[in-house]
């Protein structure tokens, strides 16, 4: 999964790194610097049972490869946290967002839709700007034979 999220950040041009739809969207920086924030909140939550936010602003890499540095750097404690967790440990609870107790792996998913998420929003900004989004699959659904 993170591998096509790479790909879709491979095609972003530096110069885009602060566009946003509208004055009150995300920018392409602040997607990327969000998606490594929210990896440390899903993280904390699952191994401390609070949510907590990290923000995504600027600091956190103003140019589009430091957005992404930092994205991969997040990624990195993620992924070494998750191997930690001991696997009767999935079926902890946690209380989300909202309060309720969900089971830790639900987390787990929960991470995944989020990046998919995220990663859709940024197939729009790039077609919005004119750039056509790699294909995750390597076709387009109209080089697939159809079978009519």
């Amino acid at each position: 999964m993170r591998k096509r999220t790479m790909m879709y950040l491979q095609a972003v041009p530096e110069e885009l790194v602060d566009w946003r739809p509208g004055e009150d969207k995300f920018s392409i920086g602040d997607l990327i610097r969000h998606l490594g924030s929210t990896e440390l909140m899903f993280l904390h939550a699952m191994t401390h049972q609070e949510w907590k936010y990290e923000g995504h602003g600027p600091e956190k890499g103003r140019t589009l490869p430091e957005a992404i540095a930092y994205l991969q750097a997040c990624h990195k404690t993620a992924q070494e946290g998750l191997n930690q967790l001991e696997p009767e440990s999935l079926t902890g609870k946690v209380k989300n967002m909202l309060g309720y107790e969900v089971s830790v792996w639900r987390l787990l998913m929960a991470m995944a839709e989020h990046e998919i998420h995220h990663r859709g929003q940024l197939s729009a900004y790039l077609q919005a700007n004119g750039i056509q989004p790699p294909q995750i699959f390597g076709l387009k659904i109209e080089q697939i034979p159809t079978t009519s």
